[in-house]
């Protein structure tokens, strides 16, 4: 058992450092519009993937649908400022609410490969969870980060008004 547990270790170790590869790459190839790119990739992607889904207007329960699994993998959950009555902020023709990315796949693994936060691997997964919520929701969304940190990071996700 033991045996095992280092081996998967060793496992998940490679695949954060492929990763951080991947991340740095990109940028490298593409140039500075990478993430961008990436970005709406990933939203093409996200809107595909969500067909298997039912719409709904529960934001816990989509985050659920999109990030699937244990807490100790993808713990997102919603934020306000302590002034705020509500989650989600309405204005003039969009509303929107903020995520906190407490635990998160992608940001231990550019934090474990030594890669900056923010780059094509987090761009390309923030793409992908807004096609899928635009396609649950039935409206457009996307999403904007507003802080990046080795704790949490912390995105606003925007969409149309109901």
């Amino acid at each position: 058992m033991a045996e095992e547990t280092e081996v998967l270790r060793d496992r998940l170790r490679a695949i954060s450092e492929a990763l951080g590869v991947l991340n740095q790459a990109g940028e490298e190839v593409t140039g500075r519009s990478a993430p961008q790119l990436m970005y709406f990739a990933g939203k093409d992607l996200g809107l595909k993937e969500a067909a298997a889904y039912d719409n709904t207007d529960d934001i816990e329960r989509a985050l659920k649908w999109v990030f699937p699994g244990m807490e100790e993998v993808w713990k997102v959950t919603l934020w306000k400022n302590k002034e705020d009555d509500e989650f989600w902020i309405y204005e003039v023709e969009e509303m929107f609410v903020r995520l906190l990315f407490e635990e998160c796949p992608v940001r231990a693994s550019c934090l474990a490969a030594g890669v900056k936060l923010g780059g094509v691997a987090c761009q390309t997964v923030h793409g992908y969870a807004a096609g899928m919520l635009q396609k649950i929701f039935g409206r457009k969304v996307d999403l904007h980060t507003e802080h990046m940190g080795p704790g949490a990071c912390l995105v606003m996700l925007v969409t149309a008004l109901e």
